[in-house]
């Protein structure tokens, strides 16, 4: 399998055909490393900075909206603005341990407190920071929350999805049902909200992962070129 196809590879496979390309990249992460075992798909590791952000262009540039994003929430992040650097302060700060990769354009961050990026509740499992290969400014986060119950994981959705309509309104669009008997009847079972502007794209999903449980992402990520 050549380096394009290993990085085609690398989405989110949990999710419908209907928004594959919208979570580019989610399985180049250790969260999603057994979901992609148990598909027979090997992690891309030899995939360098450069050759992921070609990839995550090309996807956003396929999503993304036409209008422009009210705001942009990222956990209190700014995306293309906040660097590497930044976020290692705010690990620091904060407590929190982080692995970096891919030729230092992954941060990956363990355990994360809620309060640190402005919730309540527990700790969030894992958080992967994506920075361009050239300047280190942040263009992608993941927000991973494992070993929940159905209900948990369909409340804290709820929970990231009324802050989005806070900022943004309205989803764009919404597939599956979003509630916990639906999320825990069937593996693969998903629940998906979406948002597209022609900057930045959300998307919030909760997916009862074989073997695993339900797990909710959290995706923000910059569109513009």
């Amino acid at each position: 399998m050549n380096r394009a196809r290993l990085i085609r590879a690398g989405i989110y496979m949990a999710s419908t055909l209907a928004f594959l390309t919208a979570v580019i990249g989610a399985m180049h992460l250790k969260a999603a490393r057994p979901l992609l075992a148990m598909l027979g798909v090997r992690c891309p590791i030899e995939a360098t900075g450069a050759d992921v952000e070609r990839a995550r262009l090309k996807s956003a540039r396929s999503v993304r909206g036409t209008e422009v994003a009210a705001s942009r929430p990222a956990l209190g992040f700014t995306l293309d603005t906040t660097t590497l650097t930044d976020v290692k302060a705010w690990a620091d700060k904060n407590q929190v341990s982080c692995d970096e990769s891919r030729q230092s354009t992954l941060l990956t961050c363990a355990n994360v407190p809620a309060s640190a990026v402005g919730g309540t509740g527990p700790a969030v499992s894992e958080i992967d920071f994506g920075f361009t290969p050239n300047d280190a400014r942040l263009v992608n986060i993941s927000a991973w929350h494992n070993r929940m119950s159905s209900t948990e994981a369909i409340a804290q959705m709820n929970t990231a999805v009324s802050g989005l309509e806070k900022q943004l309104g309205a989803p764009t669009e919404e597939k599956g049902d979003r509630t916990a008997s639906y999320l825990a009847a069937a593996p693969m079972h998903t629940a998906v909200v979406q948002y597209r502007f022609s900057d930045y794209i959300a998307d919030v999903t909760a997916t009862n992962l074989p073997g695993r449980g339900p797990t909710l992402r959290e995706h923000y990520m910059s569109t513009r070129d």
